[in-house]
């Protein structure tokens, strides 16, 4: 199973994803947000998101802990960053990952209405299926027109287990986000490999 933090990472990621017109769509515009994510029987995971089309960085905090995750999507890399330790690793992206959840698998998708999220114009959408990763999710999802997912509630299921789920931005600011936040700072040093 996954770790925590990399969990909460990519529901967080899951919030900076689908669409009006198709919400197995990536967003179309850039964006900054703030993000909180729960799972049941696990504290509440707090993030701070900047989407573009190209890169996506998301900074989480988990119980304590901060970690930066920087993709960037035509290098097909992932970065992950810790401040406390001034240390980063950068790793191959795995397959789909810094794209929308939704995007590939089984997926039955309806809109089920149109609804204020946060003070965000946004349609809702009932989402039932699979992707190819094995994850499966039942639920609800609520996108603005640029395919951003402002809120998701609903039920996961991994490795044979239901967990109920939900994610909600705040804070959302659509417009160009600065190209440096996608940069490794100088003082950080990569992290040492493994000698096994």
């Amino acid at each position: 199973m996954k770790s925590l933090p990399l969990l909460a990472a990519m529901a967080a990621l899951a919030l900076a994803l689908p669409a009006q017109a198709d919400p197995k769509q990536n967003p179309t515009a850039d964006y900054t947000a703030d993000s909180t994510s729960t799972t049941a029987g696990q504290p509440e995971s707090a993030s701070k998101i900047w989407y573009t089309k190209d890169k996506v960085r998301i900074d989480v905090s988990h119980q304590g802990q901060t970690m930066r995750v920087i993709m960037d999507r035509p290098a097909k890399t992932m970065t992950v960053l810790i401040p406390k330790s001034k240390l980063f690793q950068t790793e191959p992206l795995p397959e789909g990952e810094a794209d929308n959840p939704i995007a590939s698998g089984s997926w039955e998708v309806a809109k089920a209405g149109d609804e204020t999220v946060a003070g965000v114009a946004t349609t809702k959408w009932s989402v039932n299926g699979k992707g190819t990763d094995g994850r499966a999710f039942k639920g609800f999802v609520w996108t603005t027109k640029e395919n951003i997912q402002v809120k998701m509630e609903g039920e996961a299921e991994e490795d044979g287990k239901k967990v109920k789920v939900a994610s909600a931005l705040k804070n959302l600011k659509i417009g160009p986000v600065d190209a440096k936040m996608f940069e490794i700072p100088k003082d950080y040093k990569p992290m040492p490999k493994d000698k096994n």
